[in-house]
């Protein structure tokens, strides 16, 4: 008698422990994985308001469309000059063109320090020199270039030269984008040797041999476009 109380204390005990695990494994399967929290970005300082945005627009038509199509209608009066108010690219085409320029400045060992928006015009040709199609002759657009700082905290425009080795050094621009007389970034070590610090020649290849690199972003979609 006292061996089978034994052995159904000892049953039950077992059932209990198993009970127990068995629960504690439910509670661990029920329970949520926690999301992680995104904190929410703050606006840039840089915003302004849809306001403020309408009368700089209507500023550039009263200050600036006018004199610009009095102008083009005086060189080609047979056909009306349409001016350009806006342009874009498309999302994807941002985020690549970001992604790229990245990786490309990680390739050289230096950091994009900011973005240049330049105001441009397309020349009166069909083509420029290196063969490549002029959609929209005579017409306003903008073009994006990334820009780092040298030693000096001093801000350049910047493309790529790979050279025969493979190395990928960055070639500084000065505002009107001609190559920086003293030439491409100073190379952060120390250590190097004289022959990697050289100095960009004063007169650069031109063109542009097939080994450089631009990071320049062009052809926007303008708006609105010539008449047809």
């Amino acid at each position: 008698m006292k061996n089978l109380t034994r052995t159904y204390a000892k049953l039950c005990a077992g059932a209990l422990i198993v009970f127990g695990f068995t629960s504690c494994e439910q509670k661990k399967e029920k329970t949520p994985a926690t999301e992680p929290v995104t904190a929410e970005i703050t606006a840039p300082k840089q915003i302004v308001s849809v306001a403020q945005a309408k009368t700089m627009y209507d500023a550039y038509g009263e200050r600036r469309v006018g004199l610009i199509e009095k102008y083009e209608n005086e060189l080609a009066p047979e056909k009306k000059f349409d001016v350009a108010r806006f342009g874009y690219y498309d999302y994807n085409t941002i985020k690549e063109y970001m992604n790229y320029i990245e990786q490309e400045a990680k390739k050289a060992n230096v950091e994009i320090s900011s973005l240049r928006f330049y105001f441009s015009n397309y020349p009166d040709k069909k083509t420029f020199e290196d063969g490549r199609e002029i959609k929209h002759p005579k017409q306003n657009s903008f073009f994006i270039i990334p820009a780092v700082k040298d030693k000096n905290d001093q801000e350049y425009g910047f493309y790529i030269r790979e050279e025969d080795d493979g190395k990928n050094v960055p070639v500084l621009l000065t505002d009107n984008l001609e190559p920086k007389k003293d030439g491409e970034m100073d190379r952060m070590q120390s250590q190097e040797s004289k022959s990697e610090a050289s100095f960009m020649p004063t007169t650069p290849p031109a063109p542009f041999y097939a080994k450089n690199k631009s990071l320049v972003l062009n052809e926007a979609n303008m708006v609105p476009p010539p008449y047809q």
